[in-house]
């Protein structure tokens, strides 16, 4: 049996270029399929991502298997930097964090799916959290309900943050869609 190389992790606040465009790649490939699961659209544009790779106050949790990125998580604790949150809410809620600027957002994590399976997609996430626990912070991330029930991710979640001495992990909002079929107008 042949062992497969390990992945290499490395942490990076500035990506550009070809090691850009592999992470757009590996983003895209693996986003864009969640439009069929999901109703709120799960990936950004390139030219959007393109500058969240290049923006510093972004940390970007890079794996590489013989410099083949296979994975990427992204956090930050620069609130204005993710649009699809409130930052005040979060200020707001968390104000003691706010003041030492320990509110973490974990805006995604994602593995090959060749290297789906193995501990790749774990460590990355690990490695996410661990940037808000080493500020004693706070870290904020979203799913959809897909990968809730896919993925099991409210256990996956409660068993990581159970690794991490004196944490809790709670709900803090959520988001629910509707649908209302209107066969017939009112008279």
């Amino acid at each position: 049996m042949v062992e497969a190389p390990p992945v290499a992790i490395t942490h990076h606040l500035v990506v550009v270029g070809d090691e850009a465009e592999q992470l757009w790649d590996l983003y895209f490939s693996n986003l864009a399929p969640l439009s069929d699961f999901a109703l709120q659209k799960q990936y950004s544009e390139r030219d959007e991502m393109l500058a969240l790779f290049a923006n510093p106050k972004v940390v970007k949790i890079v794996g590489r298997e013989q410099g083949r990125t296979v994975g990427l998580a992204i956090v930050t604790n620069s609130l204005d930097d993710v649009p699809e949150i409130s930052p005040r809410f979060l200020r707001r809620r968390y104000p003691e964090h706010a003041e030492r600027d320990a509110i973490f957002v974990g805006m995604y994590v994602i593995v090959d799916p060749r290297h789906r399976g193995i501990s790749l997609f774990h460590r990355l996430y690990i490695e996410l959290w661990q940037v808000a626990a080493k500020a004693s912070g706070v870290l904020i991330f979203d799913t959809c309900e897909f990968n809730r029930e896919m993925f099991d991710v409210d256990n996956l979640a409660q068993r990581i943050a159970g690794a991490f001495p004196n944490s809790s992990l709670v709900h803090i909002d959520r988001q629910t869609w509707y649908a209302a079929e209107l066969p017939v107008p009112l008279p």
